[in-house]
């Protein structure tokens, strides 16, 4: 998510940047560790209100994304790698409806071998 909410070009938030904001936001001190331990996995300790803070911040206006029930994880976090890979490289189009986790995985490959964008 925090991949995905910058233009392309430009560098997404510092673990510091986030943690600043939602400290902010919050009222009570965010660490940028645990910051960095959320994006690499080493925690999935997320509070609803860090949780809501950190989507508003990204623009995103569904808490589901970082509080999936069940395994909806998996989905939530391919569609993102999607939608990052689709800017990254430049993808205009993208229709992908009804698709399944192995057809998800096929593109996210697919589209991690197109080259990166240049312009």
């Amino acid at each position: 998510m925090i991949e995905y909410n910058h233009s392309w070009g430009e560098p997404a938030l510092t673990n510091e940047q986030i943690a600043a904001e939602l400290t902010k936001k919050l009222g009570h001190d965010i660490e940028p560790g645990y910051i960095a331990s959320l994006r690499d996995g080493t925690t999935d300790v997320l509070p609803r209100d860090v949780a809501e803070a950190l989507c508003t911040l990204c623009g995103v206006t569904d808490v589901g994304l970082l509080l999936p029930r069940g395994d909806e994880d998996v989905d939530l976090d391919m569609q993102v790698q999607i939608w990052t890979l689709a800017r990254d490289r430049g993808v205009q189009h993208l229709a992908a409806r009804t698709i399944t986790r192995d057809k998800m995985r096929e593109l996210i490959a697919d589209l991690r071998a197109l080259p990166a964008r240049t312009r």
